[in-house]
């Protein structure tokens, strides 16, 4: 009996306890219940299907807004990495926590986040721009110079930026180093306009001041001084017509008649402007046309493309000391294409200066160049004509040899 009541008791207290226990359960999941239907915004009574699909539709409305917040950081990070600046961002120790791919351009980028700021951009600006931006708590902006295996120049930026008690800043770079390139060429060019001008007419002022103060009488002085007046004009006008055609060709408002052009009427043409020219400084000029050539282009354009190159071939064979003074003007057709090849012996062009013989104003030798009454536009003009007519130029020299210019058209057509 008493083995019996002591079993009953066991399974009482057993009891007692799951039912304990289960009370609790009960307890917490009423309270995550109410929990659940004050978030969910659901009566605190109603039926626990109804708190469950409440919270089926929250978790799949969080789900949607993370989805969408996840795809306007992707959209962010596409816009940041296909920026053109290079785009960093620093926490305020001055460690860098991200970079778009524009700092690839600037850096080696292997390992760099979390590195500082300082370390990784090694140039004492980018320092200074930062102990300033921490100590004043302003934007900073400055031009920064990267001294690399090339000089390459930046605008750079500096913002500051806090978001809930963290801040950072915002550096970005923007390569201004074409900009800084094409600002010297554009002075270099200004100069170079203002001395080609200022010489001649300095020349003119000064012989036309001289024949005003002497007797007018002695006709061979002022036939002289005349003559020299009426070079220097002709020098300037050279100029002036020269950067015109320049700046028209540059611009796209030089005008093209387009016709079926046979490049031995272009030859022969040339050689009748030229012909006294070569006469006059001792220079032989030998031509070998394929007759029946056709190229589509402007006949006037071809005309002044291929007297450029006769006429600078012409005068710098003849400052040439010693040896042959001979230039050659060929026409001919090879596969898809024609050639206009002039060929000299003069004094060639060394190879340094190759690389820069079509700029406008370069000159190899500028005192030379001047004193033949070259402005340094011509390879230039030679090379915007050969752009418009979708053509090349080939240039082959050795210097104190001889130079080669062979421009490349694509040919429309061969009569024999």
């Amino acid at each position: 009996m008493i083995y019996v009541i002591t079993i009953m008791a066991a399974l009482i207290a057993l009891l007692f306890f799951e039912f304990l226990t289960c009370r609790r359960t009960i307890s917490r999941f009423m309270k995550i219940k109410r929990r659940i239907a004050r978030l969910t915004g659901v009566d605190e009574k109603a039926e626990i299907i109804s708190v469950y699909d409440a919270l089926r539709k929250l978790i799949r409305d969080k789900d949607a807004h993370i989805e969408m917040l996840t795809g306007k950081v992707e959209y962010m990070r596409n816009v940041l990495d296909n920026m053109n600046e290079a785009f960093l961002i620093v926490d305020e120790n001055g460690k860098i926590e991200y970079i778009n791919n524009a700092v690839k351009k600037i850096v080696d980028t292997s390992g760099i986040i979390g590195k500082k700021l300082t370390d990784v951009l090694n140039n004492f600006f980018i320092g200074d721009l930062y102990e300033e931006l921490m100590e004043t708590k302003a934007p900073q902006h400055s031009e920064i110079t990267f001294f690399g295996t090339r000089r390459e120049y930046f605008d750079c930026e500096m913002i500051p930026v806090s978001h809930a008690g963290v801040n950072h800043v915002i550096i970005i770079l923007r390569d201004i180093t074409k900009e800084k390139q094409l600002e010297a060429i554009r002075r270099e060019f200004v100069s170079d306009v203002s001395h080609e001008l200022r010489t001649p007419l300095t020349s003119i002022h000064g012989y036309a001041e001289t024949l005003l103060d002497h007797d007018l009488n002695d006709k061979e002085t002022v036939q002289h001084f005349l003559s020299i007046i009426e070079k220097e004009s002709a020098r300037m006008t050279r100029l002036i017509n020269d950067l015109l055609d320049v700046e028209k060709l540059e611009s796209g408002d030089a005008q093209f008649a387009v016709t079926d052009v046979e490049l031995s009427e272009v030859g022969r043409y040339v050689l009748k402007i030229i012909g006294n020219l070569a006469k006059e400084l001792g220079i032989k000029v030998m031509n070998d046309f394929e007759e029946g050539v056709f190229v589509e282009g402007d006949f006037d354009r071809l005309v002044q493309l291929t007297l450029n190159l006769v006429d600078n071939a012409v005068k710098y064979t003849a400052v040439k000391e010693h040896g042959p003074k001979e230039v050659w003007l060929r026409i001919y057709a090879l596969a898809n294409f024609a050639f206009i090849e002039v060929e000299d012996t003069g004094v060639g062009i060394p190879d340094e200066a190759q690389k820069r013989i079509f700029e406008r104003f370069f000159r190899v030798d500028k005192a030379r160049s001047r004193k033949m009454g070259g402005t340094g536009l011509g390879l230039a003009i030679v090379k915007f004509i050969a752009d418009k007519l979708n053509a090349t130029v080939e240039l082959e020299s050795e210097y104190g040899s001889g130079t080669t210019f062979r421009v490349k058209i694509p040919l429309k057509k061969v009569i024999k």
